[in-house]
Protein backbone atom coordinates (compact mmCIF):
# COMPACT_ATOMS: atom_id res chain seq x y z
CA UNK A 1 0.00 0.00 0.00
CA UNK A 2 3.02 2.56 0.73
CA UNK A 3 4.37 1.87 -2.88
CA UNK A 4 0.94 2.62 -4.10
CA UNK A 5 0.13 6.16 -2.17
CA UNK A 6 4.18 7.24 -3.64
CA UNK A 7 3.14 6.44 -7.15
CA UNK A 8 -0.10 8.17 -6.84
CA UNK A 9 1.85 11.23 -4.90
CA UNK A 10 4.42 10.94 -7.89
CA UNK A 11 1.61 10.75 -10.24
CA UNK A 12 -0.45 14.30 -9.26
CA UNK A 13 1.86 16.46 -10.27
CA UNK A 14 0.63 16.01 -13.76
CA UNK A 15 -2.52 15.07 -13.37
CA UNK A 16 -5.40 17.50 -14.13
CA UNK A 17 -7.00 19.64 -11.83
CA UNK A 18 -10.70 20.30 -11.61
CA UNK A 19 -10.47 23.45 -13.84
CA UNK A 20 -8.55 21.61 -16.68
CA UNK A 21 -10.74 22.20 -19.82
CA UNK A 22 -10.83 18.32 -21.10
CA UNK A 23 -11.97 17.03 -17.43
CA UNK A 24 -14.03 20.12 -16.39
CA UNK A 25 -16.02 18.99 -19.91
CA UNK A 26 -16.21 15.49 -19.01
CA UNK A 27 -17.40 15.95 -15.08
CA UNK A 28 -19.98 18.26 -16.13
CA UNK A 29 -21.29 15.92 -18.46
CA UNK A 30 -21.52 13.41 -15.82
CA UNK A 31 -23.37 15.90 -13.48
CA UNK A 32 -25.63 16.88 -16.46
CA UNK A 33 -26.71 13.41 -17.33
CA UNK A 34 -27.13 12.49 -13.64
CA UNK A 35 -29.19 15.37 -13.13
CA UNK A 36 -31.55 14.55 -15.83
CA UNK A 37 -31.53 10.99 -14.19
CA UNK A 38 -33.19 12.21 -10.96
CA UNK A 39 -29.94 12.54 -8.81
CA UNK A 40 -30.72 15.75 -6.56
CA UNK A 41 -27.06 17.52 -5.96
CA UNK A 42 -29.23 19.54 -3.67
CA UNK A 43 -27.31 22.23 -1.15
CA UNK A 44 -26.48 20.64 2.42
CA UNK A 45 -26.73 17.00 0.90
CA UNK A 46 -24.29 14.58 1.68
CA UNK A 47 -21.50 12.60 -0.85
CA UNK A 48 -18.76 10.56 -0.64
CA UNK A 49 -16.15 11.21 -3.30
CA UNK A 50 -14.76 7.83 -3.79
CA UNK A 51 -10.88 7.97 -5.04
CA UNK A 52 -10.97 11.89 -5.34
CA UNK A 53 -7.90 12.43 -6.89
CA UNK A 54 -6.99 16.88 -7.15
CA UNK A 55 -10.86 16.98 -6.99
CA UNK A 56 -12.18 16.89 -9.99
CA UNK A 57 -15.59 15.79 -9.19
CA UNK A 58 -15.28 16.98 -4.96
CA UNK A 59 -14.78 20.94 -6.04
CA UNK A 60 -17.70 21.17 -8.53
CA UNK A 61 -19.92 19.57 -5.75
CA UNK A 62 -18.80 21.72 -3.39
CA UNK A 63 -19.54 25.05 -5.42
CA UNK A 64 -23.12 23.67 -5.57
CA UNK A 65 -22.77 23.77 -1.93
CA UNK A 66 -23.19 19.78 -1.36
CA UNK A 67 -21.57 18.48 1.53
CA UNK A 68 -18.26 16.13 0.24
CA UNK A 69 -16.00 13.86 1.57
CA UNK A 70 -13.50 12.71 -0.27
CA UNK A 71 -11.32 10.00 0.04
CA UNK A 72 -7.56 9.30 -1.54
CA UNK A 73 -4.77 7.19 -0.36
CA UNK A 74 -2.37 10.17 -1.76
CA UNK A 75 -1.53 12.61 0.12
CA UNK A 76 -0.54 14.73 -2.90
CA UNK A 77 -3.65 14.51 -4.26
CA UNK A 78 -5.77 15.64 -1.25
CA UNK A 79 -3.50 18.26 -1.20
CA UNK A 80 -3.85 20.14 -4.31
CA UNK A 81 -7.75 19.13 -3.81
CA UNK A 82 -7.66 21.44 -0.67
CA UNK A 83 -5.30 24.27 -2.42
CA UNK A 84 -8.07 24.65 -5.55
CA UNK A 85 -10.76 24.27 -2.71
CA UNK A 86 -8.87 27.14 -0.96
CA UNK A 87 -9.15 29.18 -3.63
CA UNK A 88 -12.43 28.58 -4.79
CA UNK A 89 -13.93 29.86 -1.31
CA UNK A 90 -15.55 25.50 -0.90
CA UNK A 91 -12.92 24.14 1.61
CA UNK A 92 -15.26 24.15 4.43
CA UNK A 93 -17.78 21.94 2.52
CA UNK A 94 -15.19 19.54 2.17
CA UNK A 95 -13.55 16.98 4.19
CA UNK A 96 -10.93 15.13 3.08
CA UNK A 97 -9.29 11.40 4.12
CA UNK A 98 -6.51 9.79 3.17
CA UNK A 99 -7.45 6.41 2.95
CA UNK A 100 -7.82 3.55 0.67
CA UNK A 101 -11.48 2.83 0.20
CA UNK A 102 -11.02 -1.44 1.27
CA UNK A 103 -10.57 -0.36 5.21
CA UNK A 104 -12.71 3.44 5.31
CA UNK A 105 -15.24 3.40 7.87
CA UNK A 106 -18.56 4.55 6.74
CA UNK A 107 -20.03 5.14 9.47
CA UNK A 108 -23.18 6.87 8.29
CA UNK A 109 -25.12 6.48 4.62
CA UNK A 110 -24.60 9.18 2.48
CA UNK A 111 -27.08 11.09 0.59
CA UNK A 112 -24.62 10.25 -2.64
CA UNK A 113 -21.81 8.14 -3.36
CA UNK A 114 -19.56 8.74 -6.45
CA UNK A 115 -16.76 6.93 -7.65
CA UNK A 116 -15.21 8.09 -10.67
CA UNK A 117 -11.98 5.97 -12.94
CA UNK A 118 -10.63 4.83 -9.56
CA UNK A 119 -9.12 1.61 -8.94
CA UNK A 120 -10.18 1.81 -5.29
CA UNK A 121 -13.23 -0.15 -6.62
CA UNK A 122 -11.47 -3.41 -7.61
CA UNK A 123 -13.08 -6.50 -6.18
CA UNK A 124 -16.92 -7.37 -5.86
CA UNK A 125 -16.30 -6.47 -1.69
CA UNK A 126 -15.35 -2.73 -2.58
CA UNK A 127 -18.48 -3.26 -5.05
CA UNK A 128 -20.79 -3.70 -2.70
CA UNK A 129 -19.46 -1.27 -0.39
CA UNK A 130 -19.73 1.34 -2.40
CA UNK A 131 -23.52 0.48 -3.48
CA UNK A 132 -24.04 0.00 0.46
CA UNK A 133 -22.79 3.51 1.57
CA UNK A 134 -25.61 5.45 -0.12
CA UNK A 135 -29.26 6.09 0.96
CA UNK A 136 -30.47 7.68 -1.97
CA UNK A 137 -28.32 7.50 -5.05
CA UNK A 138 -24.76 6.18 -6.39
CA UNK A 139 -22.89 7.07 -9.54
CA UNK A 140 -20.09 4.89 -10.96
CA UNK A 141 -17.92 6.44 -14.17
CA UNK A 142 -15.89 3.99 -15.72
CA UNK A 143 -13.32 3.30 -18.91
CA UNK A 144 -15.65 2.39 -21.65
CA UNK A 145 -15.07 0.26 -24.97
CA UNK A 146 -12.02 1.65 -25.83
CA UNK A 147 -9.00 4.14 -25.43
CA UNK A 148 -6.37 5.34 -27.89
CA UNK A 149 -3.26 6.49 -26.98
CA UNK A 150 -0.46 6.06 -29.90
CA UNK A 151 2.28 7.00 -28.00
CA UNK A 152 1.23 4.02 -24.62
CA UNK A 153 -0.20 1.81 -27.43
CA UNK A 154 3.63 1.76 -29.09
CA UNK A 155 5.29 1.95 -25.27
CA UNK A 156 3.58 -1.37 -24.80
CA UNK A 157 4.22 -2.73 -28.14
CA UNK A 158 7.48 -2.17 -26.85
CA UNK A 159 7.79 -3.43 -23.41
CA UNK A 160 4.68 -5.76 -23.13
CA UNK A 161 2.54 -6.36 -26.09
CA UNK A 162 0.26 -8.73 -24.46
CA UNK A 163 -0.74 -5.80 -21.74
CA UNK A 164 -1.66 -3.36 -25.05
CA UNK A 165 -5.23 -4.15 -25.11
CA UNK A 166 -5.78 -4.61 -21.13
CA UNK A 167 -7.50 -1.81 -19.77
CA UNK A 168 -6.26 -0.41 -16.17
CA UNK A 169 -7.74 1.48 -13.71
CA UNK A 170 -11.32 0.73 -12.04
CA UNK A 171 -13.22 -1.83 -12.90
CA UNK A 172 -15.27 -2.22 -15.80
CA UNK A 173 -19.47 -1.23 -15.65
CA UNK A 174 -20.64 -4.52 -16.21
CA UNK A 175 -19.44 -5.52 -12.93
CA UNK A 176 -20.92 -2.84 -10.96
CA UNK A 177 -24.11 -4.26 -12.92
CA UNK A 178 -23.77 -7.31 -11.88
CA UNK A 179 -24.12 -6.58 -8.41
CA UNK A 180 -26.64 -4.42 -9.03
CA UNK A 181 -28.48 -7.00 -10.59
CA UNK A 182 -28.17 -9.65 -8.02
CA UNK A 183 -29.40 -7.19 -5.10
CA UNK A 184 -32.88 -6.21 -7.29
CA UNK A 185 -31.60 -2.79 -7.79
CA UNK A 186 -32.87 -0.37 -10.90
CA UNK A 187 -30.00 1.35 -13.16
CA UNK A 188 -29.49 3.61 -16.08
CA UNK A 189 -25.99 4.31 -18.33
CA UNK A 190 -25.10 6.23 -20.66
CA UNK A 191 -22.02 6.08 -23.09
CA UNK A 192 -19.98 9.00 -24.10
CA UNK A 193 -16.67 9.93 -26.05
CA UNK A 194 -13.94 12.25 -25.19
CA UNK A 195 -10.68 13.05 -25.58
CA UNK A 196 -7.54 15.07 -24.26
CA UNK A 197 -3.83 16.39 -25.21
CA UNK A 198 -0.85 16.91 -22.99
CA UNK A 199 2.44 18.18 -23.87
CA UNK A 200 5.46 17.24 -22.03
CA UNK A 201 9.65 18.01 -22.30
CA UNK A 202 11.83 15.32 -22.73
CA UNK A 203 12.49 14.87 -18.99
CA UNK A 204 8.23 14.60 -18.30
CA UNK A 205 8.08 11.97 -21.46
CA UNK A 206 10.63 10.19 -19.82
CA UNK A 207 8.85 10.38 -16.61
CA UNK A 208 5.43 9.86 -18.23
CA UNK A 209 6.52 7.20 -19.86
CA UNK A 210 7.94 5.27 -16.76
CA UNK A 211 4.43 5.83 -14.59
CA UNK A 212 2.68 4.28 -17.57
CA UNK A 213 4.28 1.25 -17.54
CA UNK A 214 4.74 1.28 -13.50
CA UNK A 215 0.82 1.41 -13.07
CA UNK A 216 1.16 -2.19 -15.48
CA UNK A 217 4.14 -3.30 -13.37
CA UNK A 218 6.31 -3.43 -15.98
CA UNK A 219 9.76 -2.51 -15.90
CA UNK A 220 10.92 0.45 -18.56
CA UNK A 221 13.68 0.14 -21.08
CA UNK A 222 15.33 3.60 -21.06
CA UNK A 223 16.76 2.90 -24.29
CA UNK A 224 13.35 2.09 -26.16
CA UNK A 225 11.34 4.63 -24.34
CA UNK A 226 14.12 7.51 -25.71
CA UNK A 227 13.74 5.92 -29.03
CA UNK A 228 9.70 6.34 -29.07
CA UNK A 229 9.78 9.90 -27.42
CA UNK A 230 12.52 10.96 -30.52
CA UNK A 231 10.21 8.94 -32.90
CA UNK A 232 6.90 10.73 -31.48
CA UNK A 233 8.42 14.57 -30.61
CA UNK A 234 8.30 17.62 -32.36
CA UNK A 235 9.97 20.52 -31.51
CA UNK A 236 11.81 19.13 -28.61
CA UNK A 237 8.42 18.17 -26.78
CA UNK A 238 5.77 15.35 -27.34
CA UNK A 239 2.32 15.45 -27.37
CA UNK A 240 0.15 13.06 -25.81
CA UNK A 241 -3.12 12.85 -27.04
CA UNK A 242 -5.78 10.43 -26.05
CA UNK A 243 -9.37 9.52 -27.37
CA UNK A 244 -11.36 7.31 -25.30
CA UNK A 245 -15.15 5.97 -24.36
CA UNK A 246 -16.27 6.43 -20.80
CA UNK A 247 -19.24 4.92 -19.39
CA UNK A 248 -21.49 6.66 -16.62
CA UNK A 249 -23.58 4.16 -14.57
CA UNK A 250 -26.22 6.01 -12.03
CA UNK A 251 -28.60 3.68 -10.01
CA UNK A 252 -31.39 4.87 -7.27
CA UNK A 253 -31.83 3.16 -3.20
Amino acid sequence: MAMERRFWDMLAKRYPHFYTPSMRQDVQSVLAWTKEQGVAYAPQSTLLDIGSGTGTFSIPLALLHVKVTAIDPSARMLEILREDAQDEGVLPLIETHQSDWDTFDVSTPYDIVLASMTPAIHDTFTIDKMINASQKYGVFVAWGAFRINPFVDALLEAHAPEERFLQTGSMKAEDVIERLEHKGMEYVSKRFETQWSDTYSFEEAMAYAKEQLERRGIQGDEEKIKALIAHYAEHQSLKVSTKAEKVILMWKH
